[in-house]
């Protein structure tokens, strides 16, 4: 039975200084490489009254806000007394984050005034429930406050990691740490300086907020995932762990396969208001789930639970999403969107298992298209923005379709290189990845399975 997260802590890292002119927030590294889930062209089976879609896994730990795990307080020394007031503002943040890795609630809170304790407690508590391995503060210059002249401000950047494969030592600009914005005021309280406010970042990241700084969650351990819910979601943490973890089995295999293996899986439970805030906010309506790369090596996904109306789109919505995880990591600049067909196939092609694309309740969508007919190729129209359900719900089908006649045709560990090569190596295109991948141009693979896909449907 676990009893609570499993966390690994290492030392804390000294604060970086962030520049001042221009904060990067990586958004160009990972805009990309989100991946979604979209609704399937069916008639929707509802269940009534919020019937339970799964069973509880024996075991099963739900822990909340208020029964956070505790270590030992930090002991990270405080600065001189002859240090500037930004190095006693930089001390202070380096023993805040030093005490969440260690597990000192205590001490990270006493880097806040009063009316910040609430806000970082939810920090704290969130952080630690989803395994964060390291956080520090990347600081700017500190300016001084009008009207307060014992005060400062400063732009920074809170670093995170949940885990050492998320973050590797050594980063560049081009491929920046996860991190959150924050405008920090510091000031002396007490003989020592304590962050008394938190202004609005005027140009946070592509990505914010993220769920874990907008309010409590409430969490759900297994052995390869943590589900996260927001206010309100709560009540379906019992029913979406054991789907997740047979899920999770699933993405193992081919994150082995693909070279991608993951330490743990996490996944947020978004009410209909969170799921149009949080990463953003998501504002097509045909999505149900979402995949967002925190960088190149760590990726959330996000559920939107309304959607999550009977036990199969449960299953399939979070098979897939994981399906986007192990596929994505390591993606390059952009390889989701110029090889959306690829991207998307390859998660359905994993969220379906051990269904074939056949199966899959797009397929009369698909049927529906081609008529009869065989497709010209294998590599779908992409809808555009204002395309119908339909189209969008074809555009999945002929993907999983396409995905599902490479891995029969040519064995699916050939199959996963030629994804992997178009994915994460910038280098290639279609055709110098089939060469690599199974020794054949591609327009000889695309004629093969245009015709096989024809026998499909």
């Amino acid at each position: 039975m676990h009893e609570g997260p499993e966390i690994s802590t290492t030392p804390s890292v000294p604060a970086q200084r962030v520049p001042e002119s221009d904060e990067s927030t990586g958004a160009e590294a990972v805009a990309g490489a989100r991946g979604v889930a979209g609704r399937g062209g069916r008639s929707r089976i509802l269940l009534a009254g919020g019937a339970a879609l799964g069973v509880l896994l024996a075991g099963l730990v739900i822990f909340r806000p208020g029964v956070s795990p505790k270590a030992a307080p930090s002991n990270r020394p405080a600065a001189s007394a002859s240090a500037t007031p930004y190095d006693k503002a930089v001390a202070t943040l380096n023993a805040q984050t030093a005490a969440m890795v260690s597990g000192d609630e205590d001490g990270w809170l006493a880097a806040v005034d009063t009316g910040l304790k609430a806000r970082h407690r939810s920090l704290y508590r969130n952080l630690r429930g989803l395994g964060v391995t390291s956080v520090h503060y990347g600081t700017s210059a500190g300016r001084p406050v009008k009207g307060d002249r014992s005060a400062l401000s400063m732009r920074v950047g809170l670093f995170y990691c949940f885990g050492d494969d998320m973050c590797p030592k050594y980063t560049n600009y081009r491929e920046p740490l996860p991190h959150i914005s924050q405008v920090l005021t510091l000031k002396p309280v007490g003989g020592k300086y304590v962050i008394t406010a938190l202004g609005v970042e005027p140009q946070p990241g592509y990505d914010e907020p993220l769920p874990w700084e907008s309010g409590d969650l409430t969490f759900a351990q297994g052995k390869r995932v943590v589900v996260a819910a927001g206010a309100g979601e709560q009540k379906y943490l019992e029913t979406v762990l054991p789907v997740a973890e047979r899920a999770a089995s699933v993405a193992d295999h081919y994150a082995a396969l693909n070279g991608a293996p993951q330490k743990r899986y996490r996944i947020f439970l978004a009410s209909e208001k969170q799921w149009k805030s949080w990463y953003g906010g998501t504002k097509d309506n045909w999505w149900i789930g979402l995949t967002v790369p925190l960088d190149k090596r760590g990726l959330d996904v996000m559920i939107r639970m309304a959607e999550m109306d009977d036990p199969l789109t449960l299953a399939t919505t979070v098979q897939h999403e994981l399906g986007h995880v192990v596929t994505l990591t390591g993606a390059f600049d952009g390889a989701a969107e110029e090889y959306r067909w690829v991207s998307e196939g390859v998660a359905e092609y994993i969220g379906w298992r051990p269904k074939s694309a056949a199966q899959s309740w797009r397929r009369d969508s698909v049927r529906r298209s081609l008529k009869g007919g065989a497709p010209k190729s294998m590599v779908p129209v992409e809808p555009g923005p204002d395309a119908p359900d339909r189209a969008l719900d074809t555009f999945y089908g002929l993907s999983h379709l396409a995905v599902d006649c490479m891995a029969k045709k040519y064995g699916e560990a050939k199959m996963f290189t030629f994804v992997k090569l178009l994915l994460t190596q910038s280098d290639n295109d279609l055709d110098k990845a089939a060469r690599a991948a199974y020794g054949l141009p591609f327009g000889t693979v695309d004629h093969a399975c245009a015709a096989w896909i024809k026998t499909q449907v």
